[in-house]
């Protein structure tokens, strides 16, 4: 059985996330053009993914304890909730798709996150 083919795109991101978590910053930078050139999605979707990424990019590079992406705890249980709750606001009334774009790129992180904690039990 021949093991499906990640699209591009999306293999890109997780390569953003790893470069993201390693503290590979220039290089995240340079991953994160790549899926920016690309084409996909509606251009309000894209954004609103975009600017998530941007965003986790940022509060990475800078360290400040106030972010959420630098104070928040990465447990396996509350990785679930994060996706439980993200999940939750998606749900919640008609979002314009710049909205649910910037949702789906969290919830894609917290996959990320949850998917390379159970592989590195391994």
């Amino acid at each position: 059985m021949r093991a499906r083919k990640m699209p591009r795109r999306r293999e890109k991101v997780v390569r953003f996330f790893d470069c993201l978590l390693q503290r590979r910053f220039s290089e995240a930078e340079r991953l994160l053009e790549e899926v920016r050139r690309r084409r996909w999605g509606g251009e309000e979707f894209k954004a609103g993914y975009l600017k998530a990424l941007e965003g986790m990019l940022l509060s990475s590079r800078s360290g400040d304890e106030r972010d959420f992406l630098n104070r928040a705890p990465f447990t396996p249980r509350d990785l679930k909730r994060y996706g439980r709750e993200f999940r939750r606001i998606t749900k919640m009334g008609v979002k314009p798709p710049f909205d649910q774009g910037y949702l789906t790129a969290w919830m894609d992180f917290i996959s990320y996150r949850l998917g390379s904690q159970r592989s590195s039990k391994r």
